[in-house]
């Protein structure tokens, strides 16, 4: 849902958002723990009144801000999250907020296209898997030479080496 929209009312945006996101008024009272018949009443202009529980989870229903169904803005996405939603400590919107951290690099990192693998690596050297991974591989190299060596030792006591499937004398190095 990119782009803008013409502008319009609450009314008209409901129904705008109900249509793209092929939503019936039944199923939206469902969604939003209302009735179908207080969503017909104010979508058909009957009543005025919508409270204000309901306009927020009808935007949280279609993903569009409060101020884009209200009709103040043309453009549905969000511009203002609750920190908790977003994941982020009260800590870390504060220094966001007062210029501790710079916006500007936190949203180019954000905005990359690699930053969730990234991100998904830090999350593995915080936990541990990185360790574990790499503990698992050294001991998997230790297992694999030790075979090798067990199986040197076995061709060197049978007097030479298998190369290309023919039998080479074995020559000790000095």
């Amino acid at each position: 849902m990119e782009g803008a929209y013409l502008p319009g009312n609450i009314r008209q945006r409901m129904q705008e958002l109900m249509k793209e996101h092929k939503i019936t008024q039944a199923q939206l009272a469902t969604r939003i723990g209302s009735t179908e018949s207080a969503i017909s009443r104010f979508v058909s202009g009957k009543t005025d009144k919508i409270s204000t529980e309901h306009l927020l989870r009808i935007a949280k229903v279609f993903e569009v801000s409060t101020d884009f169904l209200l009709g103040e803005v043309n453009t549905p996405d969000r511009t203002n999250f609750d920190i908790e939603e977003l994941g982020l400590s009260v800590q870390a919107a504060r220094n966001l907020y007062t210029g501790k951290a710079n916006a500007e690099i936190v949203n180019r990192l954000l905005e990359s296209p690699r930053f969730a693998e990234v991100t998904y690596m830090i999350e593995q050297y915080f936990d541990d898997t990185l360790a574990a991974g790499f503990a698992g591989q050294n001991q998997m190299l230790t297992t694999l030479s030790a075979m090798l060596r067990r199986n040197n030792k076995t061709d060197a006591a049978a007097g030479g080496r298998t190369v290309n499937r023919q039998k080479v004398p074995y020559i000790r190095q000095t």
